[in-house]
């Protein structure tokens, strides 16, 4: 357990991923705890390839590191808010992606999200399940468990492999785009 502490807080140094002062590995914390890398934020500005049209003044991420049991030790959870990348009514983008080599891979790329997120005590793969607050629909909205299935998250809360559920108690990881940060600075 001490090595494996060890070499996470070794990784997250050489990637750039801060943790507050006084958490340990693996308490996840809220949005206002993780201060994204410039190694982060650059990956996150290649992936999503803003289209015509979408000020880059807008772009906001609100960033949490969680905890895994895969290889990785660690995947953070990207709220992506702004103009081009929320919906009126759906929702915004949440990517879940993992350090990779002396990188990241994106494992989850999600549409129209709503906050709160809650991170759940479940895991699948080594991976720990999502919950999304899904409105917009017509409907009066509901929660959504998001589960990796060994490669990737569900795409879209509102259709399977995401599943509706009630009554979970998960833990609230980003409740609100207050302590986001501009993607581009």
């Amino acid at each position: 357990m001490r090595m494996r502490f060890a070499t996470s807080v070794l990784a997250m140094a050489v990637l750039g991923v801060s943790m507050p002062i006084g958490a340990s590995f693996g308490q996840q914390g809220d949005a206002a705890s993780n201060s994204p890398s410039e190694a982060l934020k650059a990956f996150i500005r290649s992936y999503l390839k803003l289209g015509p049209g979408v000020p880059q003044e807008t772009m906001r991420i609100t960033v949490v590191s969680v905890k895994t049991e895969a290889e990785a030790g660690e995947e953070l959870v990207v709220y992506v808010s702004g103009r081009g990348w929320c919906g009126v009514t759906g929702g915004c983008n949440m990517l879940i992606v993992e350090p990779f080599q002396s990188s990241f891979k994106v494992i989850g790329d999600v549409t129209i999200v709503q906050l709160p997120i809650y991170l759940l005590p479940s895991m699948k793969y080594g991976h720990p399940d999502i919950e999304v607050y899904v409105a917009g629909t017509g409907d009066p909205g509901y929660k959504a468990v998001l589960s990796f299935d060994g490669k990737n998250y569900p795409e879209n809360p509102s259709m399977p492999p995401a599943r509706h559920v009630k009554d979970i108690k998960g833990r609230e990881i980003i409740t609100t785009t207050k302590n986001s940060v501009p993607l581009y600075e």
